[in-house]
This record gives structure tokens, C-alpha cells and sequence, in this order.
């Protein structure tokens, strides 16, 4: 009889091992609750001024619902995480490659800049980040940065 307890509890504990890891797994990489309401961003967007300062643009990332309430994250490659690098570089003085790919150097450089704005570091970039963030504004006409606001 105490055998089979035995044998009973071993396998509790083996199941319940297995579905704590199963149910911990699934989180790792998964946005955020507030960023999960937002598609991802897939896309770098120009984004014109033509009220206040029409002669410059933004460029940001953004999704392809047309919205800049999108998140990023390690692991992810696109020219969203190309306007998110270029953004990490020429308003917070990185000299991160502009490759596109999320990756540690992205990552590390975006929980220093968060710490910074005073929002979550947790290195996933999302509609808080990017509200708190400064973003470059670039010339019209000749491409070069004019300032950060």
C-alpha cells in the first residue's frame, strides 16, 4: 500500500513539475498585458508634421493597422526595430548597427533608456516606452537630424 502512495506522489509531483514548466515556458517572450491589447510593430514609418514643424519627419515604429501603439521584442527583425535602433542612436547617443534585429545590444540599450524616462525597464518596447521616449526630427531637406523632442 505504501508503495503505490509512493508511486502516486511521484507522479503528482512529475506532473505538477511538467505543468509548471509548460504554463512558465509559454510566458517567456509574450508581451506584456498592456502591450498584448497592441499588434506587434512590423514596420518603420515617416511620420510628417505638417502643422508645426513641416519641413522635418519622425521616423517610428509602427504596425500595420496604421498605429504607433505597438510593441517590441527581443528576437524580433524588421525596420520597426531599424527605427527603434536609429531612434537609441541619434537622441540617446548609442551606436547601435541599424540591422533591424532585436538582440541584446537593442535590448540592453532600451532598459538603460527606460530607466531613464522612468517607465518599466524591462526591455520590451511598447505604447509606454515609446509615449516617454524623446524621437529625432530629420530634415526634409537634407535627412540629417534637426533635434529630439
Amino acid at each position: 500500500m505504501n508503495r503505490i502512495r509512493d508511486v502516486r506522489t511521484r507522479s503528482a509531483v512529475a506532473v505538477g513539475a511538467l505543468l509548471a514548466g509548460l504554463v512558465g515556458g509559454a510566458a517567456v517572450g509574450a508581451p506584456s498585458a498592456i502591450a498584448a491589447a497592441d499588434p506587434a510593430c512590423s514596420r518603420g514609418a515617416t511620420i510628417y508634421n505638417k502643422v508645426t514643424n513641416p519641413t522635418s519627419y519622425k521616423y517610428i515604429p509602427y504596425a500595420a493597422s496604421n498605429t504607433s501603439n505597438c510593441w517590441l521584442d527581443r528576437g524580433m527583425s524588421n525596420s520597426a526595430v531599424t527605427a527603434l535602433q536609429k531612434n537609441l542612436n541619434a537622441c540617446y547617443g548609442y551606436k547601435l548597427a541599424t540591422d533591424g534585429v532585436y538582440g541584446d545590444l537593442t535590448e540592453s540599450a532600451l532598459i538603460t533608456v527606460q530607466k531613464k524616462v522612468g517607465v518599466t525597464a524591462d526591455g520590451d518596447y511598447g505604447r509606454n516606452t515609446r509615449s516617454a521616449m524623446v524621437w529625432a526630427n530629420y530634415s526634409l531637406e537634407t535627412g540629417s537630424r534637426i533635434n529630439c523632442t
